[in-house]
């Protein structure tokens, strides 16, 4: 009786050894991964915006776009206003203004001098580095003559 005693009480002290030093494994720091460029940023999206193109006092056509940004996560929450409309008001104000741009045969638009000009005009505005990066998440251009009945036709 004695010895089947002594056995469970083994067994019991074994069982809770092992548990605890499982536990101990498990939850030992592991070694921290390196930090990556993408860490603690948020994208965010921006409303559609749609710019008249005009040429010779007439619209010829319209530019829809859709623009996503990178943010630091936690300053973001301390913004009072958000970069959104300064995105779009910047985009719009390039994009109207546009000079050069061929309505008959539209080719390529250089995308990143636009989004680095408008990540570093908002940026100014807010007098730090705050929007890490500007992408395009849309960009179409359709002619005046290509819309029938507010439909692309």
């Amino acid at each position: 009786m004695i010895k089947l005693l002594a056995v469970g009480l083994w067994v019991c002290a074994v069982t809770l050894g092992s548990s605890y030093v499982m536990a101990s494994i498990n939850s030992a720091p592991s070694e921290e991964a390196e930090p990556n460029y993408f860490e603690g940023l948020d994208y965010r999206k921006t409303e559609n915006i749609t710019i008249p193109m005009i040429k010779d006092s007439a619209i010829r056509g319209y530019i829809l776009a859709r623009f996503v940004y990178t943010i630091d996560g936690k300053t973001v929450a301390q913004l009072k206003v958000p970069p959104d409309p300064f995105i779009l008001d910047e985009a719009f104000r390039r994009l109207y203004t546009t000079d050069g741009f061929d309505f008959d045969e539209p080719t390529r638009f250089d995308l990143s001098s636009l989004t680095d000009g408008i990540r570093d005009a908002v940026n100014a505005r807010y007098s730090e580095e705050l929007v890490k990066e500007i992408l395009v998440d849309q960009f179409d251009y359709i002619a005046k003559d290509d819309i029938r009945n507010g439909r692309q036709g």
